[in-house]
Formats: C-alpha cells, structure tokens, sequence
C-alpha cells in the first residue's frame, strides 16, 4: 500500500507586492500541514501587471517558497501580457520562466497521476478574449494520457471548471462574458465526455471565479469525479473569504478540506472511498449569493419550462439564461434587463412580449443558441472593421 501524502492547491494568485505579507503568511499556514506537494491553478500576476514576464517570476518566486515539489498552469490571464505580440509568444515565455517544455503536463503523485491543463488563447479568442481555452492539440494530448493510465486513479486540475460539472459560476461576470467554463463557446461538452469515459478521475480542481469554498456547490460530483472549487489568498477575493484546498489521499481514496487563511483553521469538508464510491460530506455549506456576485438558478425541471431544441430558459435577477439541455448547465446569458417583458416559445420562436402586448422575436446566433457575447474579443472587432 502507497503511504498516504497531503496535496495542496491554491487557486488564482494575482500576486501584488504589496500584499507579500499575506502571502507569505498563507504560505507559512499551509506548510504547517507538511503538504508534499503543491498545484497552483493559474493566473499567477496581480492585474497591474498580469500575463508579464515579472508576474511569471513572481508566480515562481511564490511557489519555489514551499521549498518543496509544485506544478501550476496558465490562466486567462496569464496569456494576456502586455509583453508579448501573440498568444504564442506569451506561451514561450511562461514556459521559459517554469522551465517547462509546453504548458500541459502529467506527473507523478505516487498512488495518484496529475495532469495539468492550461489556457493557452487569448488575443485569438473568437468570443470573449479571457475564455479558459486549451487548443486542441492540448485536448488530443489528454485524451491520450487518460487512456494510457486507464487504471490509475487521476487528479486533474485547470482554471475554469467543466460545463456540467454542477460547480458554482458568476451569472452577472463569467457567465455574461462568457468565460465560466473550459472553452466556453468551443465544444465545451468534449471535457465532460472525457470524465464519463474516464471513469479513473477522480478530482478535477479548478478557480476562476474568486470565491470561497462554503457554497454547497464549491464541490459536486458526476460519475467517478468530484469536481472541486478553489478559492483566493489575496484581495481579489469577491466574497472576502481566503481559502486554499488540502487533499489527503492514497490507492484507496481521498479526504479533501479547506484551509481559511483568515484564522488558520482547517476544516475537513468530504471524504470519499474509490471501492465503494462512496462520499461523505464532514462539514455544512452555508454561504449564499450576494447582491453583486451570485450564481445562475438551478436547472429548470417543471414541465411548463421554457425549452427550444437543446436550449431550455429561465430568468433570474432580470436576465434571460439559457442552459444546455443534455448537460443541463447555463451556457449564457440572453438578455440582461430584460424590464416588463417575458420570455415564450410560440411557433417555434423564442419571443418576449412586453406589458403593452407587443412581441419582439430573438433569433439564435451562428452557434445556433441564444445567449450572447456581451465582452467581444476587441482585437477581432478591430480586425474586421
């Protein structure tokens, strides 16, 4: 039996010198449960400075302090740096400053294989230029490497999580966008196959949305795979929660906990065993939405709802959200004040009649959906001007 190990995983770092202290003092706390290795899951630069070659040497300087293995990845914001022409560029640079051959890797965790996935698009982005986009070469590798260790329990970490992962996401920021999900508007369905045919993974972490780790939804689960929310260290946190992940795991499954930065204390939140998948919630999940930052309303289930093919609709805070039907997740937002009128399906239309009668139609987009891109890539908008 391979002896248990403590893995530990700090989400987005957004590292600003003058918040060294607090970093330092999230570091000193994590190292106090002697972790044997550490993941950071991207955007390693503060937004004064993200995606530069001085935010890479700190993201660096950041994780070589543990003195002790860690593996990270690329973020949206990391492919974004004002020092570089091209996406392509930006990549190089990060992989010279990690000293990595390509921005994706697997390695070795003893009972466990860990793979990390990486943005690797930004001013070539067709929608959004901040969507979480691994290309498809990087797509092809992992398919690949989940086949070659079928049978190894895997752990894989990125910075935006899975459409139909049931993980929490931003209505009113990353869902508008949109940029909640891995490759959001590009076949986001391909990751959430890969888990079903893989039923070896068995964590998938990931950031992205700058909250903490009490939602109920901060982990779900769907087949074989926890699927894991990583909160903050820094002032970047949209909810003022400080949170880090430790996981305690072997060849027989996993206990996972958060660490708050705030007090110090660790509280453990779910332990699962592979034999028996079966999984134990240890602690209450009581943090709800706030007035600014709040997620899209579960999956409509009613009979009356309002569905159009593989669309179904619903309207929450005054937006029209449109969910895929298969994954039964929110793809985006249609509408974002949407005022007295209300949404129908009439004539196999999408319409919204307004209090004095009247009847506008929305037509689907290219993709063949509703929701819109309400942050175009700039740089494309220029292009085709």
């Amino acid at each position: 039996m391979t002896a248990p190990k403590t893995l530990a995983v700090v989400g987005d770092l957004h590292y600003e010198s003058p918040e060294d202290a607090a970093y330092r003092a999230a570091r000193k706390q994590i190292l106090q449960f002697q972790p044997d290795v550490i993941v950071q899951l991207g955007d390693q630069g503060g937004y004064s400075h993200c995606g530069t070659w001085q935010s890479f040497e700190e993201g660096l300087d950041f994780l070589r302090g543990f003195d002790r293995p860690f593996h990270t990845l690329m973020g949206n914001h990391d492919v974004e740096g004002r020092d570089y022409a091209s996406d392509a560029d930006a990549v190089s640079a990060w992989c010279e400053a990690f000293g990595a051959d390509q921005p994706y890797q697997e390695f070795d965790l003893g009972s466990a294989l860990g793979i990390c996935l990486s943005s690797t698009r930004f001013r070539a982005n067709t929608g959004c230029c901040h969507e979480v986009h691994l290309d498809d070469a990087q797509i092809a590798w992992l398919a690949a490497t989940l086949q070659r260790n079928h049978r190894r329990p895997t752990f894989v970490f990125s910075h935006a999580p899975v459409m139909g992962s049931g993980l929490r996401v931003l209505q009113s920021i990353h869902l508008k966008c949109p940029n909640a999900w891995l490759n959001h508007t590009d076949r986001p369905e391909r990751f959430l196959r890969l888990v079903h045919e893989n039923p070896q993974i068995k964590l998938w972490f990931s950031a992205h949305n700058h909250l903490g780790q009490n939602y109920a939804d901060s982990f779900s689960r769907v087949g074989s795979c926890t699927f894991v929310h990583t909160g903050v260290i820094g002032e970047v946190s949209r909810d003022g929660c400080h949170h880090s992940r430790l996981v305690e795991f072997d060849a027989a499954g996993f206990q996972l906990s958060t660490l708050d930065h705030e007090t110090g204390e660790l509280t453990a939140n779910l332990r699962h065993d592979y034999a028996t998948s079966h999984s134990e919630t240890l602690s209450p999940h009581t943090a709800i939405d706030g007035a600014l930052h709040f997620s899209p309303p579960p999956f409509p289930t009613d009979a009356d709802r309002l569905q159009l093919g593989s669309s179904v609709f619903a309207v929450h805070r005054g937006m029209l959200v449109e969910y895929d039907l298969a994954l039964r997740a929110p793809l985006g937002v249609v509408l974002d004040d949407l005022g007295d009128e209300v949404p129908r399906i009439r004539a196999g239309e999408l319409q919204l009649l307004d209090s004095r009668g009247s009847t506008r139609v929305l037509r689907p987009n290219a993709r063949g959906r509703w929701s819109q891109i309400f942050e175009p890539n700039p740089r494309l908008a220029r292009r085709s001007a």
